[in-house]
């Protein structure tokens, strides 16, 4: 295994991270100030209702692909490079493109089953007529976006996760880090149970797809804030970690 951490930037990948995640969880309690139509929920659907806010919706996904892009980028400069590490980096930037195409192309509520024009706002900004029968193919690309990256998020955590166990500068996150990644695979397997039986848990009850989705990328996102909290401490602090992977005790 091998580390590269010689990169020196004055913007650390790390603080950029962090800010854009800030930047969601801001945006999205301005977001139900502004309108009060709003909410997470329907935001993770991709309805980009037509109002003065569709741009400022569409980029709390920007935030959120673009900080996991920059924690990539962090990750990558300072955690040991092994298969596990190298793996869980790429599912993270899958995670990351993931939120970018949610974030560029909306769902539309599920009009008439005839084919009819609606409305869609590319990226929150750009309207463009498009047929709906009764979703738009934008729609399928939305969803399949959120799901695609929720599902690589947790694996990404996953396969990070336990490489932290063996870095000592990343060992002190270790469990947290993977406690959060044991509740996100949890709401994973939920969903894909929902899907399969939806009459076991109640569509319309408590537990629902998106609800799921919206809790995952809540918990993901705790994880994500962790993460980048590490990286910058150990961004800012070079001579107080060390760059060996952490032994084992030894039985005594």
């Amino acid at each position: 295994m091998r580390t590269c951490s010689t990169y020196s930037s004055k913007i650390q990948p790390g603080i950029i991270a962090l800010i854009a995640f800030a930047y969601f969880v801001i945006v999205v309690l301005v977001l139900y100030f502004l309108n009060p139509a709003y909410s997470l929920r329907n935001s993770f659907v991709g309805y980009f209702e037509l109002n003065p806010y569709e741009f400022l919706t569409a980029t709390t996904f920007f935030s959120l692909g673009l900080g996991s892009l920059a924690l990539v980028v962090g990750l990558y400069q300072h955690l040991l490079h092994s298969v596990k590490s190298i793996m869980g980096l790429i599912s993270l930037s899958v995670f990351g493109v993931g939120m970018l195409t949610a974030g560029v192309f909306p769902a539309n509520e599920g009009g008439s089953t005839v084919p009819h024009i609606t409305t869609a706002l590319i990226a929150g900004i750009y309207p463009l007529q498009v047929v709906a029968v009764p979703e738009t193919t934008f729609s399928f690309i939305h969803i399949l976006a959120i799901i695609g990256a929720l599902f690589s998020l947790s694996l990404a955590a996953l396969l990070l996760s336990w490489s932290f166990r063996q870095d000592e500068k990343w060992h002190p996150i270790y469990k947290p880090a993977l406690i959060l990644t044991v509740v996100m695979i949890i709401v994973s397997i939920l969903f894909c149970f929902l899907l399969l039986y939806p009459a076991r848990l109640g569509y319309s009850g408590l537990i629902n797809h998106i609800g799921l989705v919206v809790l995952g990328v809540v918990i993901g996102l705790i994880w994500l804030s962790l993460i980048s909290g590490r990286l910058i401490f150990i961004s800012d602090h070079p001579d107080d970690v060390t760059t060996r992977p952490a032994t084992p005790k030894l039985p005594d």
